[in-house]
């Protein structure tokens, strides 16, 4: 009795869903689309060698979390013969690194990208926001480099 218990609590983790093959377009188009914020943050920080370094932490923290998470936590991707580290969306995360400089534009190509990978069955609605979370977290780390603005 104690063994199918436990063999039914190692399922919880991981949910149910149909795997699907990749939808090409919107993977090759959320990878323009996560590149976006980040290029114009540093093109705006150009000339500002502290935005620059605060960007750069930004990135650091967002991508060694993102990192750090899909190789701890067991979350498979809904594409099939995708590798199983969907959590969280390193693509939503770079997509929203640098949005403050532009707040409405860095939303919409953060919302584009988040949509077009849950699009591509490369990750599930709940990796993505997991993304987006990891995205302001690294964000407001940039800030704890104070730089006159």
């Amino acid at each position: 009795m104690k063994l199918l218990l436990v063999c039914l609590l190692v399922g919880l983790p991981v949910p149910a869903f149909a795997q699907q093959p990749v939808n090409r377009w919107a993977d090759w188009a959320s990878y323009g689309t996560a590149a976006v914020n980040p290029t114009l943050a540093a093109w705006d920080a150009r000339h500002s060698h502290c935005k620059l370094v605060r960007l750069g932490l930004s990135e650091l923290v967002g991508n060694g979390l993102t990192l750090a998470l899909k190789h701890r936590v067991i979350s498979a991707r809904p594409c099939l013969g995708c590798v199983p580290d969907g959590f969280p969306s390193g693509h939503t995360m770079n997509s929203l690194v640098g949005f403050s400089r532009n707040w409405k534009v860095g939303l919409a190509f953060g919302l584009a990208t988040a949509e077009l990978r849950n699009q591509a069955n490369r990750h599930t609605p709940w990796q993505v926001l997991a993304g987006a979370g990891v995205a302001v977290a690294a964000e407001a780390s940039g800030y704890l480099i104070r730089c006159q603005e």
